[in-house]
């Protein structure tokens, strides 16, 4: 599966925001109003990955939220499925 179409099945779609060199940037806009970006680079065999949720407050501008998920290597074969893990949205209690 393509990885717009894996990131796109948890609401995904490619960002305008920036451009990385030889990597795909994605965002989305969580139920909470945060947004999240994530970033996809091939690396080799291995893909390198990193997640950030923001949140925009007037007069301060864009804050991260939280730690995110930064230079987490996923081997090829092992990619989807930590998508999947990692991508849906939490659940509130």
């Amino acid at each position: 599966m393509k990885l717009s179409d894996m990131v796109a099945q948890h609401g995904y779609q490619p960002s305008d925001l920036g451009e990385i060199h030889e990597a795909r940037l994605y965002e989305r806009r969580n139920v909470d109003g945060a947004l999240e970006l994530l970033c996809v680079q091939k690396i080799g065999n291995v893909f390198r990955v990193d997640r950030q949720a923001l949140a925009e407050f007037p007069g301060l501008g864009i804050l991260p939220l939280g730690e995110g998920v930064a230079n987490k290597i996923i081997p090829r074969d092992q990619l989807e499925g930590y998508l999947d893990a990692t991508l849906a949205p939490a659940i509130a209690a």
